[in-house]
């Protein structure tokens, strides 16, 4: 694929038809960088630091703690990007920090987002942009896509056996994945990929020399609704006219006390709707079951 910018309609059909659109050029190389030195940095304060901030240091709500995560959900391009893709009223949903050391034998399996969200009326209204901050390739275990897979909307999920390694890799989606559809998804720092919540991708394991680094943002209308509970997100642009979401504050500075208080009301709260979200969805699976049976 060409790192060339498309005009706007051009990209947003061949996201639409694909499901995904790589790679797109977000930041400077410079940027890129400076972002990484910032999340590094991140990553040792909150271990340090231990209880909900390191067992929470890489999802979901980064922004609510730091202003480099808070910049870079509020940069320019990716908010542009989010909107040419799903309108002018945007929030940002999550944050989350995807890294992969060097040798690591870590995967995921074949998946869609969207089944752990507990979403209603998602479909063309949320976006993941998944930002390089170092390079990505196969070599380092970056993500892949399968093409078109969006497109039959949610399929079943489940774990393929019981061992730690099945179990490690989470649950697959009932896709039939055609080889020829498959993307690995390449980028230089600042370049980003975006896909829908039910784009079928997953990861590989790491045979490089270096980490991988990479920070994603959700990016949602405000029209989304969450099921089974109350959420928070943080308005980027436009406006939200539905009031779904209890609004989140910016912080003031990193780690602030108030930062700090936002952020561990923002993750209890999504943990107690996205617990309700698994339990419903298992009660579901195992009632199929049972009738199969």
């Amino acid at each position: 694929m060409s790192g060339h910018p498309a005009p706007r309609q051009d990209r947003l059909a061949r996201f639409q038809a694909d499901g995904f659109l790589f790679p797109v050029e977000l930041l400077e190389r410079a940027e890129a960088q400076e972002y990484a030195t910032a999340l590094r940095t991140y990553r040792e304060i909150t271990r340090r630091a231990g209880g909900l901030l390191r067992q929470r240091w890489n999802y979901p709500k980064i922004h609510l703690l730091t202003r480099w995560a808070d910049a870079l959900v509020h940069h320019e391009a990716a908010v542009d990007l989010a909107e040419s893709l799903i309108g002018p009223d945007l929030l940002v949903w999550s944050t989350n920090i995807f890294e992969r050391p060097e040798h690591s034998p870590a995967r995921l399996a074949w998946h869609q987002d969207a089944p752990y969200y507990g979403w209603e009326g998602f479909e063309g209204r949320a976006i993941r942009v998944w930002i390089a901050l170092t390079p990505t390739s196969r070599a380092n275990g970056t993500m892949l896509y399968c093409r078109g897979s969006h497109a039959g909307g949610l399929v079943p999920h489940g774990f393929t056996g019981s061992s730690m390694g099945d179990l490690l890799q989470g649950e697959r989606a009932a896709y039939e994945i055609a080889q020829e559809d498959v993307l690995s998804v390449d980028l230089e720092p600042g370049q980003c990929a975006v896909h829908t919540p039910a784009t079928v991708h997953s990861s590989g394991p790491s045979t490089g020399e270096t980490e991988r680094l990479c920070f994603a943002v959700d990016y949602i209308d405000p029209a989304v609704r969450p099921l089974h509970g109350d959420d928070s997100a943080l308005l980027v642009r436009g406006e939200d006219r539905h009031g779904h979401y209890v609004p989140e504050r910016r912080p003031a500075a990193d780690f602030a006390p108030e930062a700090l208080r936002g952020f561990r009301a923002a993750v209890r709260m999504r943990d107690a709707r996205l617990v309700a979200v698994m339990r419903e969805a298992h009660a579901g699976r195992d009632a199929r079951a049972g009738q199969a049976g």
